[in-house]
C-alpha cells in the first residue's frame, strides 16, 4: 500500500513540475503584456499595476494584424479542408479498396516526411514565379497541403487499418458504390480524426514561418506569423508590445482547442481501437 502512494506521489509531483515548466513562461507573457516598458525593465517578473490594454491596441495597429488575421484564417482554413479532402479519398482509396501498387504509393507520401523542407525552395520558387503564383492564397495552399499530407496520410491510414472491414463488405453488396460507402459508412466513422487532421493541419498553418517568409513578400499577404516577425525586428525594446503581440498571435489557436479539444483529444487515441 504504501509502495503504491509513493507511486501516486512520485507521478502526482512529475505532473505538477510538467505543468509549471510549462504554465510559467504563458503566465509571464500574458502578465508582462499588461506592464509598461519601464515596468518590466525594472523587474522581468511582477505585476501590473493596473488592467491596461495599451499594448494591444498599439500591437494590433502596428502589427498590422487585422489584415494578417484575415490572411491566416483563410489560408489556414482554406488548407485544412482541401488538406481534408484531398488526403481522405487517397487513405480510403490505398487503404479500403483493391488498390494496384498498394506498398509504392503508401511508400511514395511517407517518402515525404525524409524531405528537409529547405531542399525544395529554390526550385519551388523558380516554379511559382514563372506560374505567377508568388504572393496569393492559393499558392501557399497548395504547398501547405502538400507538406501536411505526409504526416496525415500515416494519421489516418493507421485509423483505416483498425475500422471494420465487414462493414465495406456488406456494403458492396448491397450494391453501394465506393463514393456511397465513403460518404455513408466512412465519413461518420473517422469524425474524431478528420476534426483531428483539421486541427492539426490549421495549427501546423498558422505557425508556419519558412514557406510564408518566402511565398507571401507582399505586405497585405503576410500571415500572422510574418507579422509577428517583422513587428519585433521593428519594436524590439519595447518589451510590453512584444508580449502583447505574442499573445494576439497565438490566441486564435488556443481559443480553437479550448473548444475542441474534446475531439481532439478523442480522434488522436481513435487509432488505438481496432474494429
Amino acid at each position: 500500500m504504501k509502495r503504491k502512494r509513493r507511486k501516486v506521489c512520485l507521478l502526482t509531483a512529475a505532473a505538477v513540475i510538467v505543468t509549471l515548466v510549462h504554465i510559467i513562461p504563458l503566465a509571464t507573457i500574458i502578465i508582462n503584456s499588461f506592464r509598461t516598458n519601464q515596468e518590466i525593465n525594472l523587474s522581468m517578473l511582477g505585476f501590473p499595476k493596473g488592467i491596461d490594454f495599451q499594448n494591444y491596441l498599439v500591437a494590433w495597429e502596428k502589427g498590422g494584424y487585422a489584415s494578417a488575421y484575415v490572411n491566416s484564417l483563410i489560408i489556414g482554413a482554406g488548407t485544412a479542408f482541401v488538406e481534408l479532402f484531398v488526403i481522405g479519398f487517397a487513405v480510403y482509396g490505398i487503404q479500403k479498396t483493391d488498390c494496384y501498387f498498394k506498398k509504392f504509393f503508401s511508400t511514395y507520401f511517407v517518402a515525404g516526411l525524409a524531405i528537409p523542407a529547405f531542399t525544395i525552395l529554390v526550385p519551388l520558387f523558380s516554379f511559382y514565379n514563372q506560374a505567377e503564383l508568388l504572393n496569393t492564397r492559393v499558392g501557399i495552399i497548395i504547398i501547405y497541403v502538400a507538406t501536411n499530407m505526409s504526416f496525415n496520410y500515416m494519421f489516418l491510414s493507421a485509423f483505416f487499418e483498425g475500422m471494420s472491414r465487414e462493414l465495406d463488405e456488406a456494403a458492396r453488396i448491397d450494391g453501394a458504390t465506393e463514393m456511397q460507402n465513403f460518404i455513408y459508412n466512412t465519413i461518420p466513422m473517422a469524425k474524431p480524426i478528420f476534426t483531428s487532421i483539421i486541427l492539426i493541419t490549421f495549427v501546423n498553418t498558422w505557425n508556419e514561418f519558412l514557406f510564408s517568409n518566402t511565398f507571401l513578400q507582399e505586405k497585405t499577404m503576410r500571415t500572422v506569423s510574418l507579422r509577428f516577425y517583422n513587428f519585433v525586428g521593428s519594436t524590439s525594446v519595447e518589451y510590453g508590445y512584444v508580449y502583447a503581440a505574442a499573445i494576439i498571435s497565438i490566441l486564435p489557436v488556443v481559443v480553437i482547442y479550448m473548444f475542441t479539444q474534446d475531439k481532439f483529444i478523442e480522434g488522436m487515441t481513435a487509432g488505438s481501437v481496432k474494429g
